[in-house]
């Protein structure tokens, strides 16, 4: 299936999210407490098929994080962006995509470890680069480095 017709498909599968377009894929936005049982259905539903996720990341806006989720079928060889935000403020906290594609595992570890973000039913949460002891998630724009190297 093409861009212009899987953007089709999501925008009627999925009438009361937001659709569009990111990195040049097509994208659908949902709320956070919908991420995993919309990952689910976009990898167990055959019309769309995802069985692979390729990149997990995220994004400060400043007001609020967003995770951006790069999606792919192997076999129909479609790909597509899936999003949510989730807020700054505490210890935001996203439920895990690990149950889905197990490669979220390494995602989210260092999403966690750079940004500060948790994510629920993750097998083993864990700093990635950073040592336990290091105070801070460098990659948010708030981060001050206070370190004298």
């Amino acid at each position: 299936m093409n861009k212009e017709e899987l953007t089709t498909l999501l925008a009627n599968r999925f009438q009361r999210k937001e659709t569009g377009e990111s990195f040049g894929l097509p994208a659908l936005m949902v709320r956070k407490e919908e991420l995993l049982a919309t990952a689910r259905k976009l990898k167990k539903d055959p019309s769309f098929n995802f069985n692979q996720l390729v990149c997990e990341t995220v994004t400060d806006r400043t007001g609020y994080f967003e995770l951006v989720c790069h999606l792919r079928s192997v076999g129909e060889g479609h790909e597509m962006i899936l999003k949510t935000q989730v807020e700054r403020e505490g210890t935001p906290l996203l439920p895990s995509l690990y149950e889905l594609w197990q490669a979220a595992e390494l995602f989210e570890d260092e999403i966690y470890d750079l940004f500060g973000i948790r994510f629920g039913n993750h097998p083993h949460l864990r700093r990635l680069f950073l040592d336990e002891e290091f105070e801070g998630y460098p990659l948010r724009k708030d981060f001050t480095n206070t370190l004298d190297l």
